[in-house]
């Protein structure tokens, strides 16, 4: 990968001088940050040690964004180096750096994670090809952007733009044109279509998404420590290191998933908001399962910006669909093991997730995901008051805080009357128009209120950074 990469690069700088017609361009960005955690404990538990845990760590990350274009083509890429822990323990290096390629394979310190070309058609039509941004639209709620092979048509027109999206999450038919392979391939795919539109009504933007998801054969290829199971459920299969395939077998499960965000002025006050609705749908397998099940999202945020800072305020609810978990328990009563684990193999899915680029607080969203096993917040109700850019009287140095408080809206789960709240502080410094070092802290309090589960002790973190931007 390195040479590839250092190929890539000497491509790129020779482009302009190879090519009169042709420039290149390159933006970037460093991030580092130390932080120190207190009283680390995420999860419910019964007998936790919860003041024994606490540790700290450095982290960093590196991204380039190459650019060649020719008259109205572009060539896009998106480069990640040593996206890492320092020194790190498990290693794949003697340099003790451990990374995951999003495409699919492994290497030490650097990875191509967005190439695609666009050309634009005039002013009224753009084309995307390859691999770009995916999983966003709207605000950043419910967002978790990712590299996705995609098709992308924009249109550029009179009333706003609409668009159009095909999108390859799995496809199997490559592996279909060898004389000894199954010839089911073609059913295993896992395709994503979208249209959207953004258009405005006087000084607010109106984005509208549809999308569909068709992900068939979810098992495919995956194992699961299912031991636990035995106690419940006898199966030979239940192993640590089970076969999900062979045990399940071919389950689909579909999404649709409207979205509808706003983004603009009312009077004085600058605002976004975003309502998210999820249909989900499961069926086939083993198990002969065929559940569907609904959550949703809602989200708004107001703020004023002023000359001494930007005051504002954060609402956002995720909702609990327990029908998922009252269908498995169910089939565990009536004996269809199979769809019960089928079933849990999705459970994630009946809570609401925030997701991972919405940050709806530093301890119990971006670290905790608190709720579940997704990326922030998840079937929860979060309050949010904060103020941002407090000016200081010293030009580089701004402040900002925040108090946030939580409360589940799950059922029948450890989260079920949870509730907590997290306050932060934080200073940013600006060493140049392109450097700037930060130093934050953040605690928060947790009450599960739940028998036989522990209430930890007050979780707290401090944390420094630096970032360069270009």
């Amino acid at each position: 990968m390195k040479k590839i990469f250092c190929a890539i690069m000497l491509v790129l700088l020779i482009a302009g001088s190879a090519y009169a017609q042709a420039t290149f361009s390159l933006t970037g960005s460093y991030w580092a940050e130390g932080k120190y955690w207190f009283n680390y404990n995420a999860d419910p538990g019964t007998d936790a040690a919860y003041n024994e845990n606490s540790f700290g760590f450095y982290e960093q990350d590196i991204n380039l964004f190459p650019k060649i274009s020719i008259g109205n083509t572009s060539l896009n890429f998106a480069i990640a180096i040593t996206d890492t822990y320092w020194g790190a323990a498990v290693a794949d290096t003697t340099e003790g750096i451990t990374q995951d390629d999003p495409i699919g394979g492994e290497d030490d310190d650097i990875q191509i994670e967005r190439a695609f070309i666009s050309h634009k058609f005039g002013d009224k039509l753009t084309l995307d090809v390859g691999l770009m941004d995916g999983t966003q639209w709207g605000t950043t709620f419910a967002d978790d952007k990712q590299a996705k092979w995609r098709v992308k048509a924009t249109a550029f027109t009179p009333v706003g733009v609409i668009g159009a999206v095909l999108e390859k999450n799995k496809d199997r038919g490559a592996f279909s044109t060898g004389d000894d392979v199954p010839d089911n391939f073609e059913g295993e795919d896992s395709d994503a279509y979208g249209l959207f539109a953004v258009t405005k009504a006087g000084s607010v933007y109106i984005k509208t998404l549809l999308w569909y998801v068709r992900n068939q054969h979810i098992f495919m290829d995956k194992t699961a420590d299912l031991s636990a199971l035995g106690a419940v459920i006898p199966d030979p299969l239940l192993t640590d290191d089970a076969d999900l395939e062979a045990l399940l077998e071919d389950v689909d499960l579909n999404l649709f998933n409207p979205v509808l965000a706003f983004n603009g002025d009312l009077g004085a006050l600058s605002f976004e908001a975003e309502f998210n609705y999820k249909m989900w749908e499961i069926e086939g397998g083993t198990g002969n399962v065929d559940e569907d099940w609904d959550t949703y999202g809602i989200y708004v945020n107001i703020w004023k910006a002023l000359d001494a800072m930007t005051p504002g305020f954060v609402a956002a609810y995720g909702s609990y669909d327990e029908d998922l978990m009252d269908a498995a328990n169910a089939a565990l009563a009536a004996g269809n093991y199979q769809a019960f684990i089928t079933l849990n193999g999705v459970a994630a899915n009946a809570a609401f997730d925030f997701e991972d680029d919405f940050n709806s607080t530093v301890i119990l969203g971006d670290e905790y995901c608190w709720g579940g096993p997704g990326d922030d917040l998840q079937g929860m109700t979060l309050l949010k008051l904060y103020v941002n850019d407090i000016k200081t009287g010293m030009d580089p140095l701004t402040l900002s805080a925040y108090a946030a408080y939580v409360m589940s809206n799950q059922d029948d789960t450890l989260y079920e009357d949870a509730t907590a709240w997290e306050l932060s502080l934080g200073a940013a410094y600006k060493i140049t128009d392109n450097l700037v070092y930060s130093v934050y802290g953040a605690y928060a309090d947790i009450n599960y209120d739940v028998t036989g589960v522990d209430d930890p002790d007050a979780v707290y973190m401090i944390a420094n950074a630096i970032e360069f931007n270009f």
